[in-house]
């Protein structure tokens, strides 16, 4: 393993979900919105029922989240022997995956944005970051590329990034008096658990990750 290699994985990891969060919620309020500003970043008054509007608009917001952040992490391994656009494909897979086995579920028992406690960035986060890992794990198994213990340690650090986004939230708005926006807030949580998993787990990746051959390249 090259020494900036964790660095630029941990970055891209870290920068994508905390961008592919952003643009994930601010799309789904032009979905819901339209071009009336004044309902964005305002779930508040969100309409009760919209129906099958609720369901295209999470399906979308989650298949944004895994391009974003597939594309950010394909960057990052691009000089190993990885398909870039299938690493793509399986991350939007996985996110997928939670829209529909997860959130649409929860949509039809109409809990969906209603549960207690911060359920919903930990499905998007923990649930969302494990399966796209589970595809992409797949996607190298298919190459004979074998990433199990990146695999393990990944959701692994998603859950310790977990913790520590909880415990950077209660510092902030506790001793530290930080008082963050929505859009900020919704950065700071993606880009502190993915951070976090990829800096655990990095390591363990490229380990596994074979060089590519001098002169050789893939799509």
């Amino acid at each position: 393993m090259k020494k900036h290699e964790l660095l630029v994985w941990t970055s891209a990891c870290a920068l994508g979900l905390g961008v592919g969060f952003v643009v994930m919620a601010q799309m789904k309020m032009l979905i819901e919105f339209g071009f009336n500003w004044e309902m964005h970043w305002n779930w508040i008054e969100k309409p009760v029922d919209q129906g099958a509007l609720e369901y295209v608009s999470q399906l979308m917001g989650v298949l944004v989240i895994g391009t974003i952040f597939g594309s950010a992490q394909a960057l990052a391994v691009r000089s190993r022997n990885v398909r870039v656009f299938r690493w793509i494909l399986a991350t939007v897979v996985g996110f997928g995956i939670v829209a529909v086995a997860i959130v649409w579920p929860l949509i039809a028992l109409g809990v969906f944005g209603n549960i207690p406690g911060p359920v919903e960035p930990i499905i998007f986060t923990i649930g969302g970051g494990s399966l796209a890992g589970i595809c992409q794990y797949v996607l190298m198994r298919s190459q004979g590329i074998f990433a199990g213990k990146w695999l393990a340690l990944w959701i692994a650090g998603l859950i310790v990034g977990l913790v520590a986004t909880a415990l950077f939230f209660s510092l902030a708005e506790g001793p530290l008096d930080i008082a963050l926006n929505w859009p900020a807030e919704i950065f700071v949580s993606g880009f502190i658990v993915a951070g976090v998993a990829a800096l655990i787990s990095g390591k363990a990746l490229f380990n596994s990750l074979p060089e590519r051959p001098e002169n050789s390249g893939h799509p």
